[in-house]
């Protein structure tokens, strides 16, 4: 908006041109604290959300899509990465032929410091819009596609990172009970973790709805109850890393 340009470069002269303080007195304005909910009068008045009637919701893009999934399950490795990941690796790539060597080795450091080769990405970020390394890209591409949910579904590093999340739950020394008040308990934690926030009670209901489902789905062809409980959390984990509350800020 014009008019609120002019006064927010009036505003930054005045305060001694400080970027510290313009950027605190734009995230403590209203608009910047609205969320993505609406009601029918605001959407009628501004539909393509031009005058920021409430907040542009988005993605997030693949970098820290992964780095939350890490976040999740507390395996996020903040240190700098040192050296290069592939500097050790003495091999001729595409030789002999049918031989192709994976230069792309597991980390847990955060996406930035992953291995980027030309054709090849990270496998753990290629699927949301994750710019190529041979040409410039001056903005990423936005896209929502059903390849996005199946990579959630079968990546080996999400299903390893559920697994690790489930383990988490079922191995905390304060958190080892198996009677339903521990079982919601387990659920709360869930969502404190991926969403920082409590399950309302249709959401908790519905948790439990699905664990008891999904534990009678895998009796069919696994009978020990130890391990088909612990494949259990793993699909509830990984639904949980699934959902568009984890995927998007709103």
């Amino acid at each position: 908006h014009p008019e609120l340009l002019d006064y927010l470069a009036e505003v930054f002269v005045r305060r001694g041109w400080s970027v510290k303080q313009m950027i605190r007195q734009i995230v403590l304005s209203r608009t910047y604290q609205l969320a993505s909910h609406h009601d029918s009068d605001s959407l009628a008045a501004d539909p393509d959300n031009l005058w920021m009637a409430r907040h542009q919701r988005r993605r997030l893009d693949a970098e820290s899509l992964r780095d939350s999934i890490l976040q999740v399950t507390g395996t996020l490795d903040y240190s700098p990465q040192r050296g290069s990941a592939i500097e050790k690796i003495d091999t001729l790539i595409n030789w002999p032929p049918g031989e192709a060597i994976n230069l792309h080795r597991e980390s847990n450091h955060r996406s930035i410091y992953l291995c980027m080769l030309r054709h090849a990405p990270p496998p753990e970020l290629v699927a949301f819009d994750l710019p190529d390394a041979v040409g410039i890209t001056g903005q990423r591409e936005i896209t929502t596609l059903p390849t996005q949910a199946l990579f959630l579904l079968n990546s080996d590093f999400v299903v390893s990172q559920a697994r690790i999340h489930a383990g988490n739950l079922l191995e905390s020394a304060n958190n080892k009970g198996h009677g339903p008040a521990a079982e919601e308990a387990r659920v709360r934690r869930v969502f404190q973790t991926c969403f920082q926030r409590l399950p309302t009670e249709v959401e908790l209901q519905q948790s439990m709805d699905y664990l008891v489902a999904i534990d009678a789905h895998l009796k069919k062809t696994e009978r020990d109850a130890g391990k088909r409980r612990y494949r259990v959390w793993q699909n509830f984990c990984q639904a949980m890393l699934m959902t568009n509350e984890f995927r998007y800020v709103d």
